[in-house]
């Protein structure tokens, strides 16, 4: 029930920046009278998670009054830039687009604003360009902490093996939540609670 209240409150966050994006005299329609278009580009229906973000946007975008479209990338970067160009092909005026890779997006937030779409990157950031009007997330390095205390908590005597992997080096979030993790992890390597046992098998 918290992470639902927290993502709709982040939703009604990014309704208020397409506000503030669009800027006209009725804020949810076009100038022909038409709901103002949305388009979502997400990472992959693979996982839950992006399934109740997909639901929770379209609830809660649609009853502020816009048209909303998502599309699904499916941790594929070609197809991700595909679905941009769709969007843009129909006519959306602002992109919400949670990025495979921060890196390879770049291209995608740059031809959406040469298309006049405003471009909001949402839990990922987009990087090396300047293209983002907006960027919406969580707290990172505190998600990184979290877990890193999880393991803290739970760790009995000392010499408990840990394997330490940072993530895709093309997702931005990783860095973060490693950096988190690594704040409290590194003193209890020093003191012996855990000996990183990082293998080829692991």
């Amino acid at each position: 029930m918290k992470k639902s209240l927290v993502f709709t409150f982040s939703i009604l966050i990014i309704a208020s920046m397409i506000l503030g994006a669009c800027a006209q005299a009725t804020p949810t329609e076009t100038t022909g009278g038409e709901k103002l278009a949305v388009g979502i580009v997400l990472p992959t229906k693979d996982e839950p998670r992006w399934i109740q973000d997909e639901t929770r946007f379209k609830e809660t975008l649609q009853k502020e009054g816009y048209s909303v479209e998502i599309l699904f990338s499916q941790g594929d970067s070609a197809k991700e830039k595909q679905n941009v160009e769709t969007l843009i092909s129909k006519g959306i005026k602002v992109l919400i687009i949670c990025p495979h890779d921060s890196t390879a997006a770049a291209a995608s937030a740059e031809a959406a604003r040469a298309a006049g779409v405003k471009v909001i990157s949402y839990d990922r950031l987009i990087t090396d360009t300047d293209a983002v009007d907006y960027y919406v997330t969580f707290d990172s390095v505190s998600v990184g902490k979290a877990q890193g205390q999880y393991l803290v908590d739970h760790a009995t005597g000392t010499g408990n093996p840990l394997y330490l992997y940072a993530g895709a080096a093309s997702d931005n979030n990783a860095f973060l939540f490693f950096e988190g993790a690594w704040s409290v992890l590194q003193p209890k390597i020093v003191d012996g609670t855990f000996v990183i046992k990082n293998s080829s098998e692991a």
